[in-house]
């Protein structure tokens, strides 16, 4: 009999555990569309801040810092259209 529960136990864990598997699949799919979404936005984040400070090898005075990037990127969105669509709104 205890070999039976033990079998039942286990078969509900299993159970349980394959239901977890399934959640944690459909979990990283979504998490997965989520950051291609932004996938754009951050590379194009990206290019300006390089772009930025590539400047400095053109010449002395045009080193900036952490925070003009920051507010150039800050403006670029404030600057953007409002749009409800995420997908829209991150083309």
């Amino acid at each position: 009999e205890e070999l039976i529960n033990t079998l039942a136990d286990s078969k509900k864990f299993s159970t349980m555990i394959n239901e977890r598997m399934e959640t944690a699949v459909i979990t990283k799919q979504e998490i997965d569309e989520a950051r291609e979404a932004y996938r754009t936005v951050a590379t194009r984040g990206s290019i300006i801040y390089f772009v930025i400070a590539d400047m400095a090898q053109i010449d002395p005075m045009y080193q900036y810092s952490l925070q003009y990037y920051q507010g150039v990127f800050n403006k670029c969105l404030v600057d953007a259209e409002p749009c409800k669509d995420p997908v829209e709104r991150l083309k």
